[in-house]
């Protein structure tokens, strides 16, 4: 417990249960002041367009390609590194982001095709107004990269907590004065805070900011290759999420605002459990990389404990989805309906979901990232074109976001199933 302590395991993991319960949170604020149709349909809409990009290009990529580069440097070569990969993103993101402004009126026909042109043009200056916030999270995540080199991580668990807490905040006080604006008023400050706390830290340790580019010159070696490697990793994830929008889209009215609320519910331990319990596994996983009798301990403990949160959770969610749901949300009628489809099926596969995350370990624990790319490419595409076929061939348009619950279910049980078969085998092969 002491070494999970001071390892920073506490900060974060109770910074992701906050985070996620301001989150619902705020899911509770859009309904309450847009109501459960079209106009909270349009917002999750408009977030995912830029939250794509963000994810796609910086989220899953920026640690992972920062910190292997800077943490074998000397002091002033880390301070030379750390300040040109800062003005890269700044530059190179801050570019996509503007482009992103100028077209965003085609990326509305991209992400959400199904609305009615009317409601795609509503989309378009929220979605303008996302992307700076996208903008400011990008630069926040190289401060908060060099934090968790240095094992600092009281602003990375403060950060995210004050962005969420920061939206809430602004559409509780402004929802009267900016109408829909206020969202995209409030995530922009939010994310603002977000760099905020983490430029403070930087600053008050007496750090500075260098005009290089591109310096050292041997920890940007093969920089290229890697960032795409990286980007090609995350791509079938938001592609999936981004077509279960869309597919939502050309479904009735309220069907994106349903399932975006059913699955972030439905998935609300994967962060918490699957993603925590990962993470302190991987460094153990790949310590014994060469010895399977201590990796099959550390993943029959990693998945025991899994299995042990995860269970109890998706029984009671699976028997109470429409109690949970009228309490957390108010939601009535055919829009609880939806939802409550959505959150049982999602929540049923919660344990298949928040195992995953420790089985890709395994593979990247021997530095083998491609299996764990195929097979999450490999069950997302399967998931996503049955989710396609149900909802907009098979299924009628009253009972069709079965089809996209179904597609989530699979893509969980499928892909951890998978995984489970690919584990074993790679483990037996290590014994024999």
């Amino acid at each position: 417990m002491k070494k999970f302590l001071l390892s920073g395991g506490a900060l974060l993991g109770g910074s992701a249960v906050l985070s996620k319960f301001l989150g619902l949170w705020r899911d509770r604020l859009f309904l309450d002041i847009f109501g459960a149709g079209e106009k909270v349909d349009m917002i999750f809409a408009s977030f995912r367009i830029p939250d794509f990009f963000f994810f796609l290009l910086v989220g899953g990529t920026i640690s992972t390609l920062f910190l292997p580069r800077f943490t074998h440097l000397g002091e002033k070569e880390k301070s030379q590194f750390f300040s040109s990969f800062l003005w890269g993103v700044v530059v190179f993101f801050g570019i996509f982001c503007g482009l992103g402004v100028i077209f965003t009126e085609s990326l509305t026909g991209i992400f959400a095709g199904g609305f009615p042109a009317e409601l795609r043009a509503e989309m378009i200056p929220l979605s303008r107004m996302l992307f700076g916030s996208v903008f400011l999270l990008s630069v926040s995540s190289v401060f908060a990269a060099l934090h968790q080199s240095r094992h600092q991580f009281l602003s990375i668990a403060i950060a995210p907590v004050l962005y969420t807490g920061g939206i809430c905040a602004g559409l509780y006080f402004w929802r009267d004065t900016f109408g829909l604006f206020t969202v995209g008023i409030a995530a922009v400050s939010g994310a603002f805070v977000h760099l905020l706390v983490n430029m403070n830290t930087f600053f008050v340790q007496q750090n500075k900011v260098e005009w290089v580019w591109k310096k050292p010159a041997e920890a940007w070696k093969k920089f290229t290759s890697d960032f795409v490697f990286r980007v090609t990793n995350n791509a079938a994830f938001q592609i999936n999420q981004s077509a279960d929008i869309l597919i939502a889209s050309f479904l009735a009215v309220g069907t994106v605002g349903a399932f975006s609320i059913g699955t972030n519910l439905g998935s609300v331990l994967l962060s918490i459990v699957g993603m925590s319990i990962a993470n302190s596994a991987f460094p153990r996983l790949a310590q014994a990389k060469e010895d399977t009798q201590t990796q099959r301990k550390v993943l029959g403990s990693s998945l025991g404990w899994i299995l042990f949160f995860t269970i109890p959770v998706a029984i009671v969610g699976a028997m109470f989805p429409e109690i949970i749901l009228r309490i957390l949300f108010r939601l009535e009628g055919e829009s609880l309906q939806m939802a409550t489809i959505v959150f049982r099926m999602t929540v049923l596969s919660l344990p298949a979901m928040c195992v995953i995350p420790v089985l890709a370990r395994v593979f990247l624990a021997s530095g083998d990232a491609k299996t764990p790319m195929k097979i999450t490419s490999f069950s997302l595409l399967i998931a996503t074109g049955l989710a396609a076929v149900l909802a907009l061939k098979v299924l009628p348009p009253e009972s069709a976001i079965w089809g996209l619950a179904i597609g989530n279910f699979v893509a969980s049980v499928l892909s951890a199933g998978i995984f489970g078969v690919m584990t074993w085998r790679k483990l037996q092969s290590k014994v024999q």
